[in-house]
């Protein structure tokens, strides 16, 4: 018996000896004077075996059926290898219409060494509270990872994310943290928010200009950012733009699996599914904002294409050409010939996912691709070291050669 059979015991015995009355000895028990009445009359019929429950060591009623089990551990070991408790039990009920407890099966994975239950960081960083409205702050930033697991190289998780709601605004794939990445980025969420008031970011040299100079050197991004009137805002340490970094860690658990279940490998499919996939994010994640006002500005007569795009100047040589990421361009219009020599300054404007388009004062000049030129020195930074390197490692088939068997190197 158990300490508390042992108790209910003792009680149920001085009630029938006449040391206990009747009603103090139900109220000690917890139980009404009716049932009180019950227990003592099979104390009189069973003895002291009749006070343990009959219940014990039988199954209980409530209990998981073993082909459910042998079903879940099946899944366990295939398509949903690495689930958490909490994510395998949505995913169950969402796809295999099994619903079962996440405490259950953080149990039943413990027990067959499919899960390791994570032992917490005893570093506390207090949270800094939320801006009040959405759209007042975008927290932005990047996640490097393997994504598509064995199905497709590495590349980089694009995310903003509102610090008021934690909602996802805009998400999206590419190779690299690159500024084309992030205008498109910041391009759908004005699409589909509005402008927003600050941006906060890290002290990637894609925002701010790092290094040591006299005049301040305005980067892409930034020049866009005061185009549109919003605020840059550079974080000191990860730790500053928490929420974006958790997301982060959210998406390298949730997404990855998500899309391992659709069998996604590669960019294009994964950005065809991201809007699914944050819809549901969003819904269960995405917090009520403190002020019912909305922070977004209008976009009013706003040219996105114009002021989201990279814009860079360039020098006319006498033959009329000018040079763009070592590729060479000759113009070929009229005004050009007319109007241009050599020491002429042109506007250059690269949109993200657009033809360049070449303006002289304002002029719409047209271009022609001459020739690729040797490639000079590429500047990269920190965060694209490993990306651009990985992308050097591809094996040249025509390189391969095998000798033949009187080559003299065999003898």
């Amino acid at each position: 018996m158990t300490k508390a059979e042992l108790e209910r015991l003792r009680i149920l015995q001085d009630v029938q000896r006449g040391f206990r009355r009747r009603q103090d000895a139900a109220t000690d028990l917890g139980v009404s004077e009716r049932q009180l009445r019950r227990l003592l009359r099979g104390l009189e019929a069973g003895g002291a075996a009749s006070v343990p429950s009959k219940k014990r060591g039988k199954p209980p009623n409530n209990r998981v059926a073993e082909t459910v089990r042998a079903h879940v551990l099946e899944r366990c070991r295939g398509d949903y290898r690495g689930f958490g408790p909490t994510f395998l039990a949505e995913t169950l009920a969402a796809r295999d219409g099994i619903e079962v407890s996440a405490e259950w099966l953080r149990t039943l994975l413990v027990e067959h060494d499919l899960w390791t239950t994570k032992r917490r960081k005893r570093t506390v960083h207090p949270l800094r509270e939320r801006r009040p409205r959405f759209g007042e702050l975008v927290q932005m930033d990047g996640s490097p990872h393997d994504w598509f697991e064995e199905r497709g190289p590495r590349c980089t998780l694009l995310l903003a994310i509102d610090d008021a709601t934690s909602r996802i605004t805009s998400a999206r794939f590419e190779n690299a943290e690159t500024t084309d990445g992030y205008l498109l980025l910041i391009r759908k969420h004005l699409e589909t928010y509005g402008r927003f008031c600050a941006a906060y970011t890290d002290k990637h040299s894609i925002f701010r200009y790092s290094g040591q100079s006299t005049n301040p050197i305005t980067t892409q991004l930034q020049r866009s950012l005061d185009e549109l009137e919003i605020e840059l805002i550079c974080a000191n340490s990860p730790q500053a733009k928490g929420r974006v970094e958790r997301a982060n860690r959210t998406f390298q658990d949730r997404l990855i699996k998500a899309m391992r279940l659709e069998r996604i490998g590669g960019q294009a499919g994964a950005n065809a599914f991201l809007p699914r996939f944050l819809d549901d994010h969003n819904a269960r994640f995405s917090v009520a904002p403190q002020s019912a006002d909305d922070a977004h500005r209008d976009l009013g007569d706003l040219d996105l294409g114009y002021i989201l795009c990279r814009r860079e100047e360039r020098v006319v040589t006498k033959n009329l050409m000018f040079q763009v990421d070592d590729v060479a361009f000759a113009l070929v219009d009229p005004y050009s010939k007319l109007n241009l020599c050599a020491g002429s300054r042109l506007q250059i404007h690269l949109p993200p996912d657009g033809p360049m388009t070449v303006y002289h004062e304002a002029h719409l000049l047209e271009s022609r691709r001459v020739a690729a030129l040797a490639r000079s020195a590429p500047v990269v930074g920190a965060k694209d070291l490993n990306t651009h390197l990985d992308r050097r490692r591809v094996p040249n088939p025509a390189k391969a050669h095998t000798p033949a068997i009187n080559h003299p190197w065999r003898r």
